[in-house]
């Protein structure tokens, strides 16, 4: 601990001394696969590869090798990642104090190094991107303009990777991800000595592992996590006591042609939450790659995504530009979250990103859109499981396009293009409805346990019986006592679809 602290001090004196310069332009290349470009306010990191095969930006250090951009000493506001960049460097942009946004264009970044925008004190725009696996020691340290921070859940964060971000107000942790040592703490004087003053702000996730009795190790509050622990207590107690969650059968079967997207958006902007969703898509991610036996990079899990996340991220830049020959390939798409209908518009349904108003449907995902996006990639066949609801009204009978909780009948959205069959959780006017005692959506929870109980060796037609059978049953047992009917429907014409299989 003593070692980082003596580091930082110095990082924050070496910066002291470095001047930015303005200049109109300037360019150079990283290593032989990487470009960079500078116009006078933005800088480009580019990939040259052909086809964009995933390149790792060099490390730096603060003396002998440090980044060009900084050694030119320029002037930069904004820095746009390319795609097919999978790792940010150790000190790439370290005591660039006028930076204030970073873009990223790739869903492929996994990895944020050491330092890498240490003392970058203007840094106020940044969105980590979700599938980043590990953000290395003071990574952020001293970024004093950052107010919000989301860590993806299969994230490690090590020691100190946000120190002394001193304006952080809201703090979002992933379920599974794993934190150092005083990750979200401050440095401050005291008597002379430096001590630490824990997080104090808003949290609106934990991993599993924190608590009140131990928050104080990664630098956050008692009382501030014991706030978050209280609000999210029946969410949490469910995912952990659910037999679908922990009986996870696994699979000698190796599927390297089928892909998988699940999207989970839980926390909202703008409307209420959509109580498990994050758990649904989670642990369906989990059943992808043990039952079913999809490997791990063919997985794609995006939480809380935005509008940009899914059509540019996920829809473009992966299964569009980086997945070939999808000709002979298969695709399972989930979706759990808000879905609404636009009531100025025919009642036309839309997905709803976590950053869209529910009063502004038309700003989010046409379901028909969305359906003819995926027919149109050209896969050999697509599945699509939805558990959402596009009658206005949420998991927790909250009204989402309306003031109040009246259920709209939405139009029936199918899809017309390519091989897709679609297993969606309702039909009409109905709600799709949460099951707290599973910790999952009701739809969500069935379609686990078919898994789970067919091993994965199950055709389309007896799943989809199945869940309609299983749902219609309990939804109205359960608090909302309200209706609930899956339904099943497919691009093509007869039944064939039913003796599809995985």
């Amino acid at each position: 601990m003593k070692r980082l602290i003596l580091f930082f001090s110095m990082c924050a004196l070496w910066a002291g001394i470095v001047t930015a310069q303005t200049t109109n332009s300037a360019s150079g290349r990283c290593t032989g696969d990487i470009e960079w470009t500078f116009d006078g306010r933005t800088l480009y990191i580019n990939n040259t590869t052909p086809k964009k095969a995933l390149v790792e930006m060099p490390d730096y250090d603060m003396t002998k090798n440090i980044a060009p951009w900084i050694k030119q000493k320029l002037s930069m506001r904004k820095v746009v990642i390319g795609p097919g960049i999978s790792r940010i460097g150790s000190c790439a942009f370290a005591n660039c104090t006028e930076l204030s946004t970073v873009e990223f264009q790739s869903a492929f970044v996994i990895e944020i190094g050491w330092g890498a925008f240490l003392n970058c004190r203007n840094l106020f725009n940044f969105s980590i991107p979700v599938n980043v696996k590990r953000i290395g020691t003071i990574a952020f340290a001293n970024c004093s303009a950052l107010r919000s921070v989301t860590i993806p859940s299969l994230a490690r964060v090590e020691d100190q990777a946000f120190l002394s971000c001193t304006n952080l107000s809201l703090i979002e942790i992933g379920d599974n991800a794993m934190l150092g040592k005083a990750v979200f703490a401050t440095e401050v004087k005291e008597n002379g000595k430096t001590v630490h003053k824990y997080y104090q702000g808003e949290i609106r996730g934990l991993p599993r592992n924190i608590n009140t009795d131990n928050c104080e190790e990664y630098g956050l509050d008692r009382e501030a996590v014991g706030i978050c622990l209280k609000k999210s207590l029946p969410y949490t107690t469910n995912k952990r006591i659910s037999g679908v969650d922990s009986d996870i059968p696994e699979s000698l079967i190796v599927r390297n042609d089928t892909y998988a997207l699940i999207i989970g958006n839980e926390h909202y902007r703008f409307v209420a939450d959509v109580p498990f969703a994050q758990n649904d898509a989670s642990v369906f991610a989990e059943y992808c790659k043990k039952t079913l036996g999809i490997p791990a990079e063919n997985v794609h899990l995006c939480e809380d995504a935005t509008k940009h996340m899914i059509l540019e991220q996920e829809l473009t830049d992966w299964l569009r530009d980086q997945i070939s020959d999808r000709k002979f390939k298969k695709l399972l798409v989930y979706y759990a979250g808000h879905g609404v209908p636009d009531i100025n518009d025919n009642n036309r349904a839309y997905l709803l990103p976590t950053d869209v108003y529910g009063t502004k449907p038309q700003f989010g995902i046409a379901l028909d859109d969305f359906y003819t996006i995926l027919g149109g990639l050209g896969f050999d066949r697509v599945t699509v499981f939805l558990d959402a609801c596009f009658s206005g009204v949420g998991r927790d009978n909250e009204g989402l396009s309306i003031d109040r909780a009246v259920e709209v009948e939405a139009q029936d959205t199918r899809p017309v293009m390519g091989n897709l069959v679609v297993m969606a959780a309702t039909h009409g006017n109905e709600t799709a409805q949460g099951f707290q005692e599973e910790g999952h959506g009701l739809f969500t929870y069935y379609l686990l346990k078919e898994l789970q109980d067919s091993q994965g060796m199950v055709s389309y037609g007896k799943m989809a019986d199945d869940i309609e059978k299983n749902v219609s049953n309990v939804a109205p047992t359960l608090d909302l006592r309200k209706k609930q009917t899956p339904k099943a429907f497919t691009s093509t014409k007869g039944d064939s679809w039913r003796k599809y299989s995985f």
